[in-house]
């Protein structure tokens, strides 16, 4: 399509014209470009006969939008790809002329933002040619956008410059030669990209029950065109659902406005590693009554020790102590005994300790007359005998334990104000006491304590024991 415009010269002229098909192979190798105002799909006129008369016609491709109804398109520079175009000016020489002929053109034109600029010139060479020879000429110019630009129109016009012609048949450039390219300016193309999706790392969380553990998260997106996406994300499993104990896989998604889905993963682990505690431990020492003369044996159970695992997590719990079950505590021994509470997956407590004192059933009456158990003692005289008598203490059982004579100790001592004086040991004493007995028919154990006349007299205190078991206790007064 084209538009034609008569044009008078003194001896020969040109026409100029955009190219409607676009840059050809030979047009990209030229350099300007020129276009003239055309209207998207109106019909070309017919071109009438006309004398050796230069006729100047622009045109520009409706590919390109050359017209002010569909203009050449630019977005700003920061989108590259449409920041610049490329427009074929075709210019068409009529008629005459005697002798070669040259004019430049700039090829590179740039908006500022306010102003065109046209740059890089250039040149044109037209050969002599006879009356009724036409020739073409075409010069392809870059267009672009150096600007922030991306609304409204602009147009800028191509001139032929530089005109140079000799002879009397001269080249003359018509009033169509002027071309003027009309630009429109259009935002960057919106390109829609995909949502970004933020998981956590990878979680390792402690069970609070058989069950596993309820796991609370936080998975955020957001979207270059959307803004925050954060609403629209979906975890599997979702965030506060409880997890099982092991490795369980949470995948996610989200979707953009524009149907683009990101999605991403992450893993929880729940594990137990907390160990089980005792639900019931002594808290001081623990007294066993011996079951013989060998002592007691241990058992676990009766000291009431109990554990379990922290949410019953770990299901069931076991104790176990440095001295198992079975084991034979001596008379009079304190035993320390180190306990700790593991469960199901061996998860270990901290040990715990309890003292364990091994005794006997020790009768409350004491010693027999002729000693006193309360104020006023009894009063002996200096060298007497002084028999020491008391009931026997009782196994575990109830029964008396009527072994213990060969390991019964005897010891008085001298209280002197509140300061007790130096024990001594009286048993079998080389004045002439006795041996510790027991008496079946009387059932009581029987000692004769035979006192020395080097004796101070006053208040005196006698203790008996088994092993370190007090048996029997008092004061006497020796005069």
């Amino acid at each position: 399509m084209r538009y034609s415009v008569a044009l008078s010269v003194a001896a020969l002229t040109f026409v100029a014209a955009c190219g409607t098909e676009g840059p050809t192979e030979a047009s990209r190798t030229a350099a300007p470009s020129g276009s003239i105002v055309i209207t998207e799909g109106a019909p070309a006129p017919t071109r009438a006969p006309r004398p050796l008369r230069s006729t100047a016609v622009g045109s520009i491709s409706s590919s390109l939008g050359g017209s002010s109804t569909s203009p050449v398109s630019l977005t700003p520079q920061s989108c590259s790809a449409t920041a610049s175009q490329q427009v074929v000016i075709t210019y068409t020489i009529t008629g005459k002329q005697n002798n070669p002929a040259t004019f430049d053109v700039n090829t590179a034109w740039a908006y500022d933002g306010s102003s065109w600029t046209g740059s890089a010139p250039t040149t044109v060479s037209v050969p002599a040619q006879d009356p009724g020879v036409t020739t073409t000429k075409q010069v392809t110019l870059t267009i672009s956008n150096a600007s922030a630009t991306g609304l409204g129109t602009s147009s800028f016009t191509v001139l032929a410059l530089n005109l140079v012609t000799t002879g009397t048949a001269k080249l003359a450039a018509g009033a169509t030669a002027t071309v003027t390219v009309h630009v429109a300016f259009a935002p960057c193309a919106v390109t829609n990209t995909a949502p970004t999706l933020v998981v956590p790392n990878d979680m390792v969380v402690e069970a609070t029950s058989s069950a596993g553990a309820a796991v609370s998260f936080i998975v955020t997106a957001s979207d270059l065109e959307d803004g925050d996406l954060t609403s629209q994300v979906s975890c599997t499993p979702a965030s506060g659902t409880t997890f099982p104990l092991g490795t369980t896989t949470v995948n996610c998604q989200v979707t953009d406005n524009g149907g683009l889905e990101t999605t991403g993963s992450f893993q929880v682990k729940v594990q137990d590693t907390t160990p089980a505690f005792f639900t019931s431990f002594p808290t001081g020492p623990i007294t066993l009554i011996a079951a013989n003369i060998n002592g007691a044996t241990l058992d676990l159970a009766s000291l009431g020790i109990t554990a379990e695992d922290v949410g019953h997590v770990s299901e069931p719990s076991t104790v176990s102590c440095d001295y198992v079950d079975g084991t034979v505590l001596a008379i009079g021994s304190t035993t320390t005994v180190s306990c700790t509470a593991t469960d199901h997956v061996g998860n270990e407590s901290a040990p715990s300790t309890l003292d364990v004192f091994v005794s006997l059933n020790v009768d409350a009456s004491g010693f027999l007359t002729p000693l006193r158990m309360s104020a006023p003692f009894s009063v002996h005289k200096r060298g007497s005998t002084i028999p020491h008598k008391f009931l026997p203490p009782t196994y575990a059982d109830g029964t008396p334990a009527t072994d213990l004579a060969g390991d019964l100790r005897l010891v008085i001592n001298q209280l002197d104000g509140i300061t007790e004086g130096s024990d001594i040991e009286v048993n079998d004493y080389s004045a002439g006491s006795t041996v510790w007995r027991y008496d079946a028919t009387a059932g009581q154990y029987v000692f004769n304590l035979k006192t020395v006349t080097a004796w101070s007299v006053g208040t005196w205190k006698t203790t008996v024991s088994y092993k370190g078991v007090v048996l029997a206790t008092t004061d006497f007064d020796l005069k």
